[in-house]
């Protein structure tokens, strides 16, 4: 949602609330200003994040259904000189 800088100077609680589902862009002489956004509690960098993720893993959807990651891990290591 865009609104204007008297908008929110009269209407602050409403867009507050608003700024809950949706962010909202306030304007000053027609061009984007200031951006009120959703407040999480928690911070983006304690969010749950995978341990790791290997390569071979990221493309488990692309291997035949046969082979396991411990074929191509001794694959792998077969061909290092």
């Amino acid at each position: 949602m865009q609104i204007t800088l008297t908008d929110l100077k009269v209407n602050v609680g409403k867009y507050v609330d608003l700024a809950s589902t949706e962010d909202v862009v306030v304007t000053k002489y027609g061009k984007p200003a200031a951006k009120i956004i959703r407040f999480d509690k928690e911070p983006w960098y304690l969010k749950r994040m995978p341990e790791e993720i290997t390569s071979v893993e990221q493309l488990f959807g692309t291997l035949p259904g046969d082979i396991d990651l411990e074929d191509v891990r001794m694959e792998r290591l077969s061909s290092v000189p």
